[in-house]
Order: C-alpha cells, then structure tokens, then sequence
C-alpha cells in the first residue's frame, strides 16, 4: 500500500479501511531503515496511526508542529521524503527532525521538548492577525507535559482556535516523572480500561446482534467525548478536552479529528494513548532502550562516558552522604541509572526541565549538599540564566557533567554540543574542565568535591583511555624545545588528532587542553614573542577557548590562530565529516600546521 501513497494526495484518496495496511507498511519501513542508519525508533512506531489520521483528516496548507520532533519520521515518509528516507540522518540527506528549510511542511524546527504549543500559538495567532485561514496542531509527547515551558504556553492559549494532541505514552526518554504525569495516569488507568475491553470481547462473541451492539455502544461513547465529557486538568486553562483515545487505532482517530476539524472552534485538547515501539517486540518490551538506536554496525558495548560517571559517582557517594544526583528525563543517558537504583533517597529525575534542575540543584547546595547535575551540552543551554543567576552569583558548589559536548554527528542541529564553552566561559565563578580520557573523567569529578565553586566538567560520548592523569595544568603530548608553533587541543578527539597530525613534523609542541577556565596561565606566560599558537576545540570560536587564549596573549607579539566552528549551524552527518568540514580532521589541521611554520 506504501507504494501508492507518494503524496498527501494519494494518501486522501484511500478509503479509511485501507488505512490499517498503510500504517503496517509505514512501521514495516521504520523497522527496516532505522535500525539500519540508525535514529529515533520506538518514539516514531507509536505514532504511526496518529501521523497518517493527521495527515489524512487535515489540508496541507495546515499547520502541524512535532514536540519532540524526533517523532516526525512517519510525516516526512507522507510528505514526499519516503523514497529518500534511506539517507535518514546522513550528509545531505533527510533530518532526523523537523527542518523548515528540508520542506515546508515541517511547520517549525523542533529538537528540544516543550516548545510546540507556544510555537503553534504563536502561527495560530499570526494566522488570526492576518486574517488566514488554516488549521494549526500541536502534537505534544514524549514527556512535554513535565516541561514547565509547555504551561506557559497553555496558560495563553484562551480563545486560540487550535488543537493540542497529546500523545500520551508515559515515557520520555527514561519513564515520565512527577506530579504532571501522575495526572495523566489518573486520566489513562483504572478499572475503564479493563472494563471496557471485557465489554468488548463479551459483545462479539454474541452472535448476530453482538457486533452491531458493540458499534452502537462505541457510536454513544464517542458521541459523550466529544460533547460532554469534562476533565478538570484542562478546564482550568479554559480548554475543551476530549479523551481518552486509543492512538494506535487509526479508525477512530480519523473519526474524531474529523469531528474536531470540522466543529471544534476553540482550543482544544485531544488525549490519546499509544505504545511506545509498537510493532517491534524487543522496542515495546524496552522502550527506553530503543528510544535512539545506533545504526547498524555499531558496537553497543563500547566504553562511554557515561560509564565512567555511573562508576565514580557510586564509589563517591559509598563514603560521602552529602553526593546527590540530578538528571532531567534522562537517567540512563547520562550515566546516573546505577546510581538511582544504589541511592533512590539521593537520585532525583526532574524530567524535562533543565532550568528546575538547576536552580533544584542550587538550592540543594545551599543547604550542605554536593549536587551533580547530569545534562547533554545541548540541552543545558536551556537553563543559562539559572547557571548565571542561582548557581555562579551565590558561587555554590555544584557539578555539572556535560555529556555529548562537540559534535553528535547525526542528530544535527538542534542537539550540536558546539557553544557551552562560549556561554559558560563568560560567567564568574564557575570552572570549566575539559577531560580528553575516561581516568581524567573520573579524577575530575572527584576533584570537583573539593572545589567551593561551580564547576562544569565538558566531555564527548567517547574519550581516550591513554593519556596523563588531571593536575589541573594542561598536558604536553608532544614537547618541543624552542619550537615555533604551540598547539593547544581542547577535548579527546582533537587532542589525538593534532598529535597524528603532528608527530612526524618538527618545531612543534602539543598540548592538551585540560581546564579552560581558568587557563593555564603559568603554561601562557612561558611562550616567548617569536612563537606562535594554534588552538583546536569543537566550539564555535566566538567567544570560545581560543578568543580566551588570543585575548590573554594580545599585546605580546605572539601570533595566535583559533580553529573551531564558524558562525553557522552545523547540520547532521557523521562526526568524521563535520570534522572535515571544519578543516578540524588530521588532513586539515596538518595543512594548517604546515601553512603557519612556513611563515614563521
């Protein structure tokens, strides 16, 4: 059936009791092709059903915006992307989440949790103000509904027409957390669901008139959702609630959105219930472990970071009572699993809401604890000013452990780990630590413990397991008496470039780049006028470590060259590539390395 459906149109012109084969071969399609380039799995086989009754009910002049866009697959499979979905993920070929400038069917670029309802508030009402005409939804799941950002959102909705899906599937990327989801379980279980599927089953097995009872009472049911049933939880942002709805059932979803589209005047919120990995055993059994899959090929069993952090924080906190583990909606992600099952009274998962954890984490030290707040680089930028304003002002000692820091590679973007040192580097108090090995990892967040000041330990997936141990001085990989040209790496991957590019070439010295705030200022003060520097980060170089370095050093007669990532987003590929991009890849730095010793 997939076959026949190359445009939206194609797919309007099936009949609702072909849908079911459409949607079987959509996951067959996800199953095959993700697992092999690698992505977001489980996530995008829940909402199968869903994206094919959207796109079937509403035009495409309307509006949809994916929250979290890493369930968007099955939309861009619809919109005319399917015969390319095979480069998923790969340079030049389609993004693993919504991109304006890939099709403008992609409402709104979404790669963070919680922004979808204030984005399609914000079209709803461009739309009013320029008297259009379109309709706008917002798919919110996978956890949005513990991002404080999506109350916000609700909270201005009043009098918007526009209709907010919540796909409900209990998790994010670890389980949903917290007194929201509780309230969402309360709508979702009980003796309802159960009831209603004895019901069901006694029903059909009464011959002749069982089946056609069975309609009938789903007809009543229907009819009392969309018309009088009442639900506090939303009443209190003034909107019309219909729910609860089986999401994977594609016939009554269709039934239903056709209802709202057509009737539905104010904003409204429509509940519906799906499995996460449905149609993928080993996905519905361990969502949490099928959320992202790596393609295929990739050793899952390798050494991460997280291990690291999951190891040293256990065996830290076997002698320190004060240690307490932060993580928002990702525990197993950044390493603090093991430590929330050793230490429950000690663990806390915040969910989606960085900014909480932080100033959650401030206020932890300000009472006598040692807080260690586990966040992908990409996604602590959400809460800079809890950084500035609660943690470095009051200089509490908190640790924040930035996984994924440079590039990711494939998820592109929205997830780049390219700019936490330009934005913590220009706050007071706090500390950056750059480990290039897993033993420096460890070592630094034991070393954080005795720290009275914040400090941000900024580290890749994958480190180095051979290099010298953290002294709080930067390392020399490769000496150089007199040498012409000092080469300061900053983090694992380019540390063992720079010293493959270099270790045939003379007059030259590495460094690796262990602390950048403060820098090594004893190391600085030693190169002499007639040498020259070159420093390497993955950062974007405005306002990064090599300005620190080049600023530190001006007025000197020292030359100084920053490489990093200009001003631009780097969009997904493979981490090798984006390196390449860059001229960060051992060819281009030896390239540049042998264009600065020509002219010293």
């Amino acid at each position: 059936m997939l076959e026949k459906v190359k445009t939206i149109q194609d797919l309007k012109s099936l009949s609702v009791t072909q849908l079911p084969e459409l949607c079987d071969d959509i996951r067959k399609k996800l199953i095959s092709e993700v697992l092999e380039s690698g992505g977001h799995l489980a996530s995008n086989l829940g909402v199968v059903e869903l994206t094919v009754a959207l796109h079937y009910v509403f035009d495409e002049c309307d509006k949809i915006v994916w929250d979290v866009g890493h369930q968007s697959y099955v939309h861009k499979i619809l919109t005319s992307r399917g015969e390319n979905f095979s480069t998923l993920r790969k340079k030049d070929g389609v993004s693993g989440f919504p991109d304006c400038e890939e099709d403008e069917r992609d409402s709104f670029n979404t790669g963070h949790a919680g922004t979808a309802i204030s984005a399609a508030l914000g079209l709803a009402k461009a739309r009013d103000t320029l008297g259009e005409n379109y309709k706008v939804v917002a798919v919110v799941g996978d956890g949005s509904m513990t991002c404080g950002m999506t109350y916000e959102a609700l909270n201005n909705v009043k009098d918007t027409n526009m209709l907010i899906v919540l796909n409900d599937n209990n998790m994010s990327i670890s389980g949903n957390v917290g007194s929201a989801t509780l309230n969402m379980s309360r709508l979702r279980v009980g003796k309802y669901d159960r009831n209603k599927e004895r019901l069901k089953r006694f029903l059909l097995k009464i011959p002749v008139l069982g089946k056609p009872s069975y309609k009938f009472l789903r007809w009543c049911k229907r009819r009392a959702k969309l018309g009088y049933v009442r639900n506090s939880y939303f009443d209190n942002f003034d909107l019309k609630y219909i729910g609860i709805i089986d999401g994977n059932e594609i016939k009554d979803l269709v039934y239903y959105l056709t209802k709202i589209k057509n009737n539905v005047t104010k904003p409204t919120v429509l509940q519906i219930v799906t499995k996460k990995g449905k149609g993928y055993e080993p996905a519905e059994n361990d969502p949490e472990s099928y959320h992202s899959v790596n393609k295929r090929g990739t050793d899952a069993t390798a050494m991460e970071s997280s291990h690291v952090v999951s190891d040293t924080l256990c065996k830290l906190a076997e002698v320190r009572n004060d240690i307490v583990a932060i993580t928002a909606a990702m525990a197993k992600a950044t390493g603090l699993s093991a430590f929330k099952e050793k230490y429950p009274d000690r663990f806390y998962d915040v969910g989606i809401a960085e900014e909480h954890a932080v100033t959650f984490a401030a206020g932890l030290a300000k009472g006598g604890a040692r807080p260690f707040v586990a966040i992908y680089s990409s996604f602590l930028q959400r809460s800079y000013d809890q950084i500035l304003h609660d943690v470095a002002i009051q200089n509490l000692p908190v640790t924040f452990l930035i996984d994924r820091a440079g590039f990711v590679g494939e998820d592109g973007k929205t997830h780049q780990g390219l700019f936490d040192l330009s934005y913590l580097s220009q706050i007071p108090n706090l500390k950056i630590w750059t480990p290039s090995t897993y033993s420096q990892l460890s070592q630094m967040i034991a070393a954080s413990l005795n720290e009275n000041c914040p400090v941000a330990i900024r580290y890749s997936r994958n480190l180095l397991t051979d290099m010298q141990d953290f002294t709080g001085s930067w390392n020399v990989l490769i000496p150089g008496e007199q040498c012409k040209l000092k080469i300061l790496a900053v983090g694992s991957r380019l540390a063992n470039t720079v010293v493959q590019a270099a270790i045939n070439l003379d007059n030259v010295e590495v460094v690796n780049v262990t602390t950048v705030k403060p820098l090594d200022y004893n190391y600085l003060d030693k190169i002499k006028p007639n040498e020259n520097v070159l420093t390497l980060e993955e950062n974007v170089v405005q306002g990064g470590f090599g300005q620190s370095v080049s600023s530190y050093l001006s007025g000197k007669g020292i030359r100084v060259k920053t490489m990093g990532v200009t001003d631009q987003f780097v969009k997904h590929a493979s981490v090798d590539q984006q390196l390449e991009e860059f001229s960060l890849s051992s060819d281009g730095i030896k390239k540049v390395i042998k264009g600065m010793l020509s002219q010293t």
